[in-house]
C-alpha cells in the first residue's frame, strides 16, 4: 500500500510541475502574442520603414547630390527660357534642364575623389 500512496504522491506532483510549465509557457506565448500584434501595427510598420530609412549609410550623400543636380538643372532652365511664352525655347530649357542634371549627377563623384585626393596631400 506504501508504494501506492509514494507512486500516486510523485505523479501529482508530477500533474502540479507539468500544469505550472503549461501556464509559463502559455504565458510567454501570450507576451509574444501581443508583441507581434504592436509590430503588426500600420503605425509602428511605417516608423520601422522610416527608421530604416533614415539610418541607411549615404542617404545625406545621396540627397544632397540629387539637390545639387536638379538645382542645376533648373537653373539652366531658368537661364534658357526666362520668361519667354515660345514653345521651342521652352523645350530646348527641358532639354538643358535634362542634360544639365545628369551633367552634374554624372560629375559629383569625380568632384569628390579629386578634393579627397587633395586633403590626403595637405
Amino acid at each position: 500500500m506504501d508504494s501506492n500512496i509514494v507512486n500516486k504522491q510523485l505523479l501529482n506532483e508530477k500533474i502540479r510541475q507539468l500544469e505550472l510549465e503549461y501556464e509559463h509557457r502559455l504565458d510567454e506565448f501570450k507576451e509574444s502574442y501581443y508583441e507581434l500584434l504592436e509590430t503588426l501595427k500600420p503605425a509602428n510598420i511605417v516608423g520601422a520603414a522610416l527608421h530604416n530609412v533614415i539610418n541607411t549609410p549615404g542617404l545625406k550623400t545621396t540627397l544632397l547630390d540629387t539637390v545639387i543636380s536638379a538645382g542645376a538643372g533648373i537653373l539652366g532652365k531658368k537661364v534658357v527660357v526666362r520668361n519667354s511664352g515660345n514653345i521651342f525655347r521652352k523645350i530646348a530649357g527641358l532639354a538643358t534642364q535634362f542634360l544639365l542634371t545628369n551633367l552634374v549627377r554624372n560629375k559629383i563623384p569625380n568632384f569628390k575623389d579629386k578634393r579627397s585626393e587633395e586633403d590626403k596631400f595637405l
